[in-house]
């Protein structure tokens, strides 16, 4: 009987840890969210630059881009021309970002936010139809980010 209740309790264990590795977002790893106002979503979560900078190369279409400021000059301070496939940039922990004017010529938009409740907002007014939209957090705070963005879609898809 002693058997049955450490084999119980093994796959109670087992169990338990699939749930929390299901309800643990993915870290590290492009995640797809579908569609929002024609636009393919995408988010990704603290995204290594090498991995950020070949996604962004390789995307089909032009990018509208979501991230802080700091990923943002990390992605810069990478590769130089990590942009090329970027139209719109927005950042949403800051919103006066100084690009270099090289890298502000090919951009479309360049805006910034102070909170990203803002940068959401302007999410809505900025709807550009056949291409993508990808958000990235790799702050501290990115699980507060991540619950943000996901709400916002819930309400907007």
């Amino acid at each position: 009987m002693n058997k049955d209740k450490s084999i119980l309790s093994r796959e109670q264990q087992l169990l338990k840890s699939r749930h929390q590795q299901l309800d643990s977002p993915i870290v590290g790893a492009l995640r797809s969210h579908g569609k929002l106002w024609g636009m393919d979503v995408f988010s990704w979560f603290k995204p290594s630059m090498a991995e950020l900078e070949n996604t962004l190369n390789s995307f089909p279409s032009a990018i509208c881009w979501y991230a802080n400021e700091a990923e943002v000059l990390s992605l810069l301070n990478f590769d130089d021309t990590a942009l090329r496939n970027v139209s719109m940039i927005c950042t949403y922990d800051k919103a006066g970002l100084t690009l270099p004017n090289e890298q502000i010529d090919h951009l479309n938009i360049l805006l910034g936010a102070a909170k990203i409740e803002d940068a959401l907002d302007l999410m809505r007014s900025l709807k550009q139809n056949h291409r993508i939209l990808l958000f990235t957090s790799s702050s501290e705070n990115w699980m507060e980010h991540q619950n943000n963005f996901e709400a916002f879609l819930n309400v907007q898809q």
